[in-house]
């Protein structure tokens, strides 16, 4: 099996100097330098080149690499976990709700892996994207836990599970280290992962009829 796992976009639009500046712009062109030259080799100087602007616009709008990389993780929340967060949790049935969980899974790394590994790896040297990385897990942590309370209001749960064990698996198995493990180090494609994660859900949480 061929990896999913793809870098983002390589195409390198540039703006005009007179153009008003753009937070979305500078975000996009420091993560194309991030993926290229890792966090560290990358600057706020090299950061405006790439996107067109001038310094003082970089620092106007972020001021640091890492308030541009927690942008960056406002965005991938705004654009690809809230909404379907939403959504899933509304679901009556919970077979569609852990679905759900897992398409929130896949596509949150699929599309933002390349963040996930920036955070997690610079943040071992750097403070503030050590609180970047806390405020992922936190934010996971918070959603998992609105599911499992929602399976277990309506007494969806498999005997012996409750709101805080259906959690905790749902935190190990809806996690980027099991998407590391299986698409990135094994192979799997997207589809794969997410047929098996949903399943796999479904098979530890679910209480059988």
């Amino acid at each position: 099996m061929k990896s999913a796992v793809k870098p983002p976009g390589q195409s390198r639009p540039r703006r005009q100097k007179s153009e008003p500046p753009g937070r979305p712009a500078i975000s996009a062109a420091a993560r194309r330098l991030f993926v290229e030259r890792g966090y560290a080799g990358t600057t706020i100087e090299a950061i405006a080149q790439e996107a067109g602007y001038a310094v003082p616009t970089v620092y106007f709008h972020f001021g640091t690499k890492a308030a541009i990389v927690g942008y960056l993780i406002d965005q991938m929340e705004a654009e690809d976990i809230v909404p379907q967060f939403q959504k899933s949790l509304q679901q009556a049935n919970p077979l569609r709700m852990l679905e759900g969980t897992a398409n929130i899974a896949r596509i949150s790394c699929e599309r933002w892996w390349d963040v996930y590994v920036l955070v997690r790896s610079a943040g071992r040297a750097d403070p503030a994207l050590s609180e970047a990385s806390k405020k992922l897990d936190t934010g996971r942590l918070y959603g998992l836990r609105l599911f499992a309370e929602a399976l277990d209001r309506g007494r969806h749960l498999r005997s012996g599970l409750d709101a805080g064990r259906a959690t905790d698996i749902l935190w190990a198995l809806a996690s980027e280290d099991t998407y590391q493990r299986l698409v990135v180090e094994r192979g799997w494609t997207h589809d794969e992962f997410e047929t098996w994660l949903g399943k796999s859900l479904k098979r530890e949480l679910l209480r059988v009829r």
